[in-house]
């Protein structure tokens, strides 16, 4: 009798856990799912929960993981509705599958050129955001901002540097380079990016040292840039005795309230910037 081999599916048993978790949480009115190159994929969608929306946050989680993932993704996507943006939080297909090993590559400053970047699975998510920002646009929204989380991260800068007139600001959360490309040639890509950048990072040890550095030389090079670059190491938010998850949000607020323009402030802003430390009343 020949034997029936089960080909093991993380992503699709990850996606199909956290739409019960929706449901049991009566939270599926969320759920959008939508198709990109004739392939579905899983969006979840909060309307601004204001009278002055100022428009869409398009989320990209990190490898492994799923659009509510707790970490940082949902945090950032339940809260910034509080404060006028709606978030769509998108299904990003898995890099490395939990059974593969993952490898690891030495950095140097010379492996390729770094005006040319391709990530895994960079046509399907990039197909993925399109479609995102088609189906909003359709449901009237007229202003976009990228954030990604770690690799998710990686995702946001990249489409960026390729699609520079699409969103008004980026936020890089703790951004994380696949194993398929160097932390230097993705640092790169900062350079082609003019809008706003927060780039709110772990810095955990020398690599990730230098991997900031690398970004910060790139953003300083930028010719054409229309907006600060805002590089924070998260690590003292972290022993501050405060919850870091409300630390992130109140920063990623704050750098939307002073780097995006704004609809019918509530509250008008300092004469001076005063930081990520802005909050509302």
């Amino acid at each position: 009798m020949d034997k029936v081999y089960i080909i093991p599916t993380p992503q699709a048993s990850r996606i199909s856990a956290l739409e019960n978790s929706l449901k049991i949480r009566r939270l599926t009115h969320q759920i959008n799912t939508l198709e990109a190159n004739e392939e579905p994929f899983l969006t979840l969608y909060q309307p601004s929960l204001t009278s002055s929306t100022q428009g869409c946050t398009i989320i990209l989680h990190s490898d492994n993981e799923h659009p509510d993932w707790p970490d940082a993704v949902a945090p950032l996507r339940n809260s910034l509705p509080e404060h006028s943006w709606c978030t769509i939080s998108i299904e990003v297909p898995d890099i490395n599958k939990r059974a593969e090993p993952v490898s690891t590559m030495i950095e140097t400053q010379e492996e390729s050129d770094p005006q040319i970047l391709e990530l895994p699975n960079q046509e399907m998510v990039f197909a993925r955001i399109i479609a995102t920002m088609n189906k909003a646009q359709n449901d009237g929204v007229e202003k976009f901002t990228f954030l990604g989380y770690k690799t998710g991260a990686a995702y946001a800068l990249n489409f960026l540097a390729n699609n520079q007139t699409t969103a008004e600001a980026l936020m890089l959360i703790d951004i994380e380079t696949p194993s398929t490309i160097t932390n230097y040639n993705l640092a790169q890509q900062i350079r082609k990016v003019s809008q706003p950048i927060l780039d709110y990072y772990v810095n955990s040890n020398a690599g990730s040292n230098q991997f900031a550095t690398w970004r910060k030389q790139a953003a300083n090079q930028r010719t054409e840039a229309i907006g600060d670059f805002i590089q924070l190491d998260s690590v003292p938010d972290r022993v501050t005795g405060k919850k870091s998850k409300q630390l992130l949000v109140q920063r990623v607020r704050g750098f939307l309230k002073q780097n995006t323009s704004q609809i019918d402030q509530r509250k008008t802003l300092p004469s001076v910037k005063i930081g990520l430390f802005y909050e509302s009343p």
